[in-house]
């Protein structure tokens, strides 16, 4: 796995500021999935394993099928405290992903925050940016800076990193895998990591409930010109005693019939508020541009999400309008080489 020199001097940048701090805390962004997850979980134990104090600072609950990562016992529902001298953030696009309590405790501690992630929007927040559009996975960012760091890989570490780039590729199928990616899942199970165990849980990672959901979703689904969408409301998840995380992955599921370039799902929150979009799209489109257009957008070119004010009828007219104009003036056209 080779780099370019300006890859190699900002992760040389990140490891001097990890080498010059005793206490670390590992932060990412609220509902995390597997990358953000088991990328923070194998850079804590990695730092650990330097003889750092490294601490994964999470308030959300744990998503389903996801409790085999290791680690998950010492994550810390808490704010870091006045003894931490780093803040790292995984795998979030830019502060309001990490959530406003946790974000305003890094700012009142006053320490560097050094960014590490793989979103092409992410805003360039922090004291450090270590940020890798062209990978696959955060997983595979963290893992390039353990090598930096010269820390040895075990099987704790590789398996949280395995999850990760295995959920976020979904199972090596999405358009940037490329032979890098390969090349780091093969490291990654020469150093313990089992991809049995990881795609067992991929594979697995919807209950049946989430499935009685789905099918009331795809029931209320509409087309049109190749663009799908659906939305979950309030009373959906009481009727099929669901969360809004039990909707994870359904604009994939979508985005999978042959005839779907764009896949939209809207999510009403169970307790009210910002209505949650989810948008997906097929080689050739970029939906940077829909998402930016959102405050709170964010995420790579075929996978985004936003928040769109409420009633859940009015963000879908306002989206599905903004989608439409920008498509047709051409802004979703993505001509970046493959």
């Amino acid at each position: 796995m080779t780099e370019s020199p300006s890859s190699h001097a900002v992760l040389e940048q990140v490891a001097r500021y990890i080498q010059q701090a005793r206490r670390l805390a590992v932060v990412t962004h609220e509902r995390p999935d597997a990358d953000a997850l088991g990328s923070s979980l194998g850079l804590a134990h990695a730092l650990r394993r330097l003889g750092k104090e490294a601490t994964v600072f999470l308030f959300d609950p744990i998503p389903f099928g996801l409790d085999f990562l290791p680690g998950l016992d010492r994550i810390v529902a808490d704010l870091p405290g006045p003894e931490t001298d780093l803040v790292i953030a995984v795998d979030a696009g830019e502060p309001a992903q990490i959530g406003s309590r946790l974000y305003d405790a890094i700012l009142r501690l006053g320490v560097p925050l050094v960014v590490v992630d793989h979103h092409e929007s992410n805003t360039g927040y922090g004291t450090l940016s270590a940020v890798f559009p062209q990978k696959a996975s955060t997983a595979e960012v963290v893992l390039m800076l353990i090598r930096t760091l010269g820390i040895p890989l075990d099987r704790t570490i590789a398996t949280c990193l395995l999850a990760g780039v295995v959920f976020d590729t979904r199972a090596f199928a999405t358009p940037d895998t490329g032979p890098e990616t390969l090349q780091a899942a093969a490291l990654l199970m020469e150093s313990g990591g089992s991809l049995y165990e990881v795609m067992t849980a991929y594979r697995g990672q919807h209950p049946l409930k989430a499935l009685r959901l789905w099918g009331q979703a795809l029931t209320r689904m509409e087309t049109r010109d190749g663009v799908a969408w659906t939305f979950v409301s309030r009373e959906m998840y009481r009727a099929t005693g669901t969360t809004m995380e039990d909707t994870e992955g359904l604009a994939n599921f979508i985005l999978d019939a042959a005839d779907v370039r764009i896949s939209v799902v809207f999510r009403e929150r169970p307790e009210g508020g910002m209505i949650r979009v989810s948008a997906r799209a097929k080689p050739g489109i970029n939906l940077v541009p829909l998402a930016r257009s959102f405050p709170t957008g964010g995420g790579h070119k075929m996978a985004v999400g936003f928040e769109v004010d409420p009633p859940l009828e009015e963000a879908i007219r306002t989206t599905l309008a903004r989608l439409e104009a920008l498509r047709r003036s051409g802004q979703l056209d993505d001509c970046s080489p493959e």
